[in-house]
């Protein structure tokens, strides 16, 4: 795999090993949580401090300088967006009968984003109005057309099932076009929805504005707690309540002069204790 940047991505078969004193980035995720350990940390983030959408701080100069807001939106950029959306989903649905997974769609072939969201928020407020106690986060997406659709992981806190009848979405809450709704027993699998190759999905997302958020959450949509520290000193660290349910490491090489800039090695672990207590 090749970025802009002349580096080389590789996928590594092996060597996920991350020795006991590694400084790693641990993600809480509720049931399950989330390893990464860099052979050299990224510091270029430190060199700027976001003011608002528009403009950003020079850390090293004190200028405040504005982000190019015509330059197009690349792959990792919009990887690391949907990572982020994708964690806060994880970390905030665990899967119940208080959950539902439902998709939007309209007609008339909204192509414009300040529309689905317009209409998004609309159908928030109606349906709040009769069901109180509900936290939800929408992600908008584009189909191969460039149609706007909605995905929404949207559950109660104030009961333990959470029913909406289809008909009251689609005469009610969502007057705009189709409606599909199922329960949300695996937040994993509805996360992986679409039958789309997910390369072609994050390739489509990089015609989203620049600036604009990928999702619209709740304010008690909790975002996971991170945390910086030695492997050793964290749970999962030879620790019986933890089990690997997959790991990954990227070298990323320099073409121009072939050295390793980077390795990243992410480990994916599930709770057992906390699935016994369920």
């Amino acid at each position: 795999m090749k970025n802009e940047n002349n580096f080389k991505i590789n996928r590594e078969s092996n060597s996920h090993y991350i020795s006991a004193d590694k400084i790693v980035y641990r993600t809480d995720l509720g049931n399950t949580s989330k390893i990464v350990s860099m052979s050299h940390q990224n510091t270029s983030s430190s060199c700027i401090k976001k003011l608002n959408k528009y403009e950003y701080l020079d850390l090293t100069t004190g200028e405040r300088k504005y982000y190019d807001l015509d330059k197009p939106v690349s792959i990792k950029d919009i990887k690391r967006k949907v990572r982020k959306y994708e964690e806060i989903v994880i970390y905030n649905f665990q899967g119940g009968k208080n959950e539902l997974f439902i998709t939007l769609t309209c007609r008339d072939k909204i192509t414009d984003l300040k529309v689905i969201k317009d209409r998004y928020k609309e159908f928030l407020k109606n349906i709040q109005t009769d069901y109180k106690g509900l936290e939800c986060i929408a992600l908008f997406e584009t189909t191969s057309n460039s149609y706007w659709h909605i995905h929404l992981f949207i559950k109660s806190i104030t009961s333990n099932v959470l029913h909406i009848p289809h008909q009251d979405l689609l005469e009610k809450y969502w007057t705009y076009g189709a409606v599909h709704i199922i329960r949300n027993f695996n937040t994993f699998k509805n996360l992986g929805h679409s039958k789309d190759n997910r390369q072609e999905k994050l390739e489509r997302l990089t015609s989203f504005p620049k600036g604009c958020r990928l999702y619209s959450k709740t304010k008690g949509i909790k975002i996971p707690p991170k945390e910086k520290k030695q492997f050793k000193d964290c749970p999962e660290f030879k620790s019986s309540d933890y089990s690997i349910t997959s790991a990954d490491t990227y070298m990323i090489r320099n073409e121009e002069n072939d050295k390793i800039v980077n390795t990243i090695t992410t480990l994916m672990y599930r709770n057992n204790k906390s699935k016994m207590e369920r």
